[in-house]
């Protein structure tokens, strides 16, 4: 499926139709999505890797992992649909609709957080030393997630 036009003015840079998913199998799968998923994977392992460094027990930290992406992504979902409620008042069976987008980064890293707080003291663990390991993945994620935006064309703020 083709997407927008995009255009680095200032480069000189147009890429026509930058293309923002591809079809298997008669199914659309965003490279947002995808993007994503590789995201929550690199920074899944970079805490693995840290909390090895660390001497702590990385299986521990793929137990939160379980918990923290769904958790995350209902919470990136739900902030999305709170501070764009107008769009979602009328038809509230499209909060569900995942593949219509709508994620913000902040619910989920508030999802993450809250996860680990209950996480952490169900396991009666140390939150600052997971959090430690823990953000290291976040903003690995982060920075690959946020090449998903590329994609959809979105988030490159204005011309200035």
């Amino acid at each position: 499926m083709n997407g927008a036009d995009l255009s680095f003015v200032n480069l000189g840079i147009t890429i026509d139709h930058l293309r923002n998913s591809v079809t298997i199998f008669g199914f659309r799968i965003a490279f947002y999505g995808i993007i994503i998923g590789l995201g929550m994977l690199a920074g899944i392992c970079v805490a693995l890797s840290d909390a090895k460094r660390r001497g702590q027990d990385p299986d521990m930290y793929l137990d939160f992992a379980l918990y923290a992406i769904i958790i995350s992504i209902i919470g990136a979902r739900a902030y999305y649909v709170i501070f764009d409620w107008d769009n979602y008042k009328d038809n509230l069976l499209q909060i569900f609709n995942l593949r219509a987008g709508g994620l913000a980064i902040y619910g989920g890293v508030i999802g993450a957080a809250l996860t680990l707080i209950v996480f952490t003291k169900v396991r009666k663990q140390s939150f600052f030393s997971m959090a430690d390991s823990g953000v290291l993945g976040l903003i690995t994620g982060q920075i690959i997630g946020r090449w998903g935006n590329f994609f959809n064309c979105e988030a490159f703020g204005g011309f200035t």
